[in-house]
């Protein structure tokens, strides 16, 4: 069963309710001060410091540093050890893991968009999430032919510019998460992976891949 639950100061005991069959999705604004960057700069490790310099723009570099800084001390959270101590790793798709401590074996996923950040963790299971800003431009019917199914963008083409809008990016968050969870990126089969919503659009059934 699917279930919300908000929170705006969690509890010591919200991060221990993390189960194997509970994902804990966390929304983060990331207008953060220059204190704020600071005090995230200083969980980094020294990789992830050198890889925020090579950023060219420093609203750039400041995404990095607090998105980062932001789930070091979400995981330290989770596995109870300060967050400069936390030693991650990138796969090929650039998508981070745990490595130190190994246990427990929490899962996580990071997406950003315009300000925003969105982090899932679990345990054990792989984990995928997104974001994206309901206000961007449509994309045209060849970018959904490129990356959906024949009867997805079948169903696309039936609907009004706004519904369109709101269902091509409910479609591509729930894709984009599925192909993250599965630790490879938009190369790796978007078009093949065909989600069907229910009604009330809380629920996406991945139908093949």
């Amino acid at each position: 069963m699917l279930t919300s639950t908000r929170w705006a100061n969690p509890t010591p005991d919200v991060f221990r309710s993390l189960s194997p069959d509970v994902v804990h999705a966390w929304r983060i604004h990331l207008d953060t001060t220059p204190v704020q960057a600071a005090l995230y700069r200083a969980h980094l490790s020294e990789d992830e410091r050198a890889r925020a310099e090579r950023y060219r723009f420093p609203h750039h570099q400041n995404l990095f540093i607090s998105t980062r800084g932001i789930l070091r001390r979400l995981l330290s959270h989770y596995v109870g050890i300060p967050p400069a101590a936390l030693r991650l790793e990138n796969n090929l798709q650039g998508k981070p893991t745990l490595i130190e401590p190994s246990s427990p074996s929490v899962q996580f996923n990071v997406s950003h968009t315009n300000g925003m950040a969105l982090l899932g963790f679990t345990v054990e299971n792989a984990v995928g999430i997104d974001v994206e800003k309901r206000d961007r431009t449509l994309p045209g019917q060849d970018i959904a032919a490129r990356y959906f199914s024949a009867r997805e963008s079948a169903y696309l083409a039936t609907l009004s510019p706004d519904k369109r809008t709101q269902e091509f990016l409910t479609y591509w968050t729930c894709k984009e998460a599925y192909l993250k969870m599965r630790g490879i990126g938009l190369s790796g089969g978007m078009a093949q992976c065909e989600i069907a919503l229910d009604p009330d659009g809380l629920k996406a059934t991945v139908l093949s891949t």
